[in-house]
């Protein structure tokens, strides 16, 4: 018995230690204290299970308009500009693709809505939505998406909106999907190195080796 547990708890950690995928909590944000048809949520308040709200505020919408994935999403003009972020495990050295569902809030102008999103390391991307014809019933979600190489075992990913005013950017529906690996291999410490891309999942073992996260530096 102590036998069979001593071996799953190898397998166990084998399991953890080459998992590359970076796993988003309540990315369609079903999960928290929303009451009505939506709530303004202050900076710092923790009503989004799994999210951090910065800037201002940001309104978490119960019901006010139709979502992209089940019942709730965000406008991340709350009574200011705001935003949200959350902290994930990444494997230095993988690609992450963010997927994402945006619109934008109909009742007011500008229409033309614009969010920023960014991971720690990498470059950030402005996303555009014109809001012209969509309404509550029938916001139009236009799915999007943005990728970043991981540099640490651990990456803020952050969606900020660039619209002043009340009415701004709608978040639904994130998720992040590890993509492919790239690492810098060692070659047993004989030169020359090489840039292998490489599946995610294998990066975790490439480190190990001793190879480099990311490409090799240019000679």
């Amino acid at each position: 018995m102590k036998k069979f547990i001593f071996f799953a708890s190898i397998v166990m950690c084998l399991f953890m230690s080459t998992n590359a995928s970076a796993q988003v909590i309540n990315g369609s944000f079903e999960t928290g204290t929303c009451n009505g048809a939506f709530t303004t949520v202050l900076a710092g308040q923790t009503n989004i299970t799994g999210w951090t709200v910065g800037g201002h505020s940001v309104d978490y919408i119960c019901f006010y308009w139709q979502a992209s994935d089940g019942n709730r999403s965000i406008d991340l003009n709350g009574n200011g500009t705001g935003l949200l972020s959350q902290t994930i495990a990444t494997v230095p050295g993988v690609t992450y693709g963010v997927y994402f569902d945006m619109s934008g809030n109909p009742d007011g102008a500008p229409d033309e809505k614009l969010m920023t999103v960014s991971a720690t390391g990498a470059t950030s991307e402005v996303f555009s939505y014109t809001a012209d014809n969509n309404t509550h019933a029938d916001m139009q979600w236009a799915s999007e998406s943005y990728q970043f190489a991981a540099t640490t075992s651990s990456t803020l990913l952050s969606f900020v909106t660039n619209t002043p005013g009340f009415y701004g950017p709608a978040l639904d529906n994130v998720e992040v999907i590890a993509l492919f690996g790239q690492v810098c291999h060692r070659n047993h410490g004989k030169a020359p190195f090489k840039t292998l891309t490489i599946d995610p999942e294998s990066v975790p073992d490439h480190l190990g080796h001793g190879d480099q996260p990311g490409p090799c530096p240019a000679p």
